[in-house]
């Protein structure tokens, strides 16, 4: 799986593009030698001229819709992450107004291509290649602001995290310094590669473990599901919405040694709002550090989930403890899920 937006061209700004339209005219137009008397001269170098700044500016405004994917076709994780980052609808009209330009340059080379070859007069010839130039410039200032804005978005859509969408996504929540990277690297057996998420002060990591030739994946967010719900800002809320279409499993770490920082009353309330709002999800609760964590306070934080009807499992990650039953829970909740997929891919006999 690639970033769908890793192709996507640095885009040229108005100015930028007429510049480079005319100077290519102007060339193009001094190495030409032209055949015939004065009129037939006028006309054929004029109409190149016509011609070079309509495909310059035609080839470079494709190019941004050629290499850039529609809104429509990206699956739902993706739109939103576009449009937490850069307003889904902001960038599509963005991109209508440069189909618009394409077209309507088309047209404008077309309309004066004509004129020029029923003109008799050099001047006027000179005057209507003149008058193209301008209607063309205009047009393009007209999507000015859309160029400069579809530049800017292009900067931070390549930094996109790389997800395999094809794969059960498990996602880790928890305070922070609770051992989710910890947890991360053991389930994995891999350094995670580290992906930019531009709205959060960290990279997103990523990791995938294999068993009994299926792959999982799993994903640590930091800096989106570590604190309450209502201390985030509007972009960080909207990402929590694109990890709904991206997870199917939430591991949820619990500290009981409280050496992250955090007393358990804390951990509990975020808790409950992480579960409250991805309620729709299963969870696997976890109680990490337990080797040097009091027993009266994991049995306190085993009380309250009890009472919830959570059974929670206990670890620690630092060591390697529980980490094998863990991978057996993850497993076994998302094997219904894991199957489905390998009879899709042909694996497995029809039921």
């Amino acid at each position: 799986m690639k970033n769908p937006f890793e192709k996507m061209p640095t885009i040229l700004l108005a100015d930028e593009i007429i510049d480079k339209a005319f100077r290519r005219a102007e060339k193009v137009a001094s190495a030409f030698n032209p055949r015939g008397g004065v009129v037939s001269k006028a006309r054929q170098r004029e109409e190149l001229r016509i011609r070079t700044v309509s495909n310059v500016i035609r080839d470079n405004l494709k190019k941004v819709l050629d290499r850039t994917p529609g809104v429509s076709t990206l699956p739902p994780f993706y739109q939103e992450l576009l449009d937490t980052l850069v307003d889904k609808r902001t960038f599509h009209k963005a991109l209508a107004s440069i189909n618009w330009a394409i077209k309507t340059i088309r047209t404008l080379e077309e309309r004066y291509v004509e004129k020029i070859r029923y003109s008799r007069d050099p001047k006027e010839i000179a005057q209507l290649r003149r008058e193209f130039y301008g209607r063309v410039a205009s047009v393009i200032k007209d999507i000015a602001e859309n160029l400069e804005y579809l530049n800017k978005a292009r900067d931070v859509l390549k930094d996109m995290p790389v997800i395999d969408l094809s794969l059960p996504t498990i996602v880790i929540a928890g305070h922070p310094n609770v051992g989710k990277s910890t947890l991360l690297r053991k389930l994995t057996n891999a350094k995670p590669e580290v992906a930019s998420y531009p709205f959060t002060t960290k990279g997103i990591n990523v990791g995938q473990f294999e068993e009994h030739w299926m792959k999982y994946q799993v994903i640590d967010t930091p800096g989106l599901l570590d604190r309450p719900l209502s201390e985030r800002n509007e972009i960080e809320k909207q990402a929590i919405l694109a990890l709904k279409h991206l997870g199917k499993l939430i591991i949820y770490i619990f500290d009981p040694s409280e050496y992250c920082g955090f007393p358990i009353e804390e951990q509990m309330h975020l808790f409950e709002e992480i579960y409250e709002e991805f309620g729709e999800f299963p969870f696997i609760v976890v109680l990490n550090k337990i080797d040097i964590a009091d027993e009266e306070k994991i049995k306190k934080i085993e009380e309250f989930l009890r009472a919830k009807g959570i059974e929670p499992l206990r670890i620690s990650a630092e060591k390697g403890i529980g980490i094998e039953e863990l991978k057996e829970r993850v497993i076994k909740i998302l094997k219904p899920e894991m199957e489905a997929i390998a009879h899709s891919m042909g694996k497995i006999e029809g039921e």
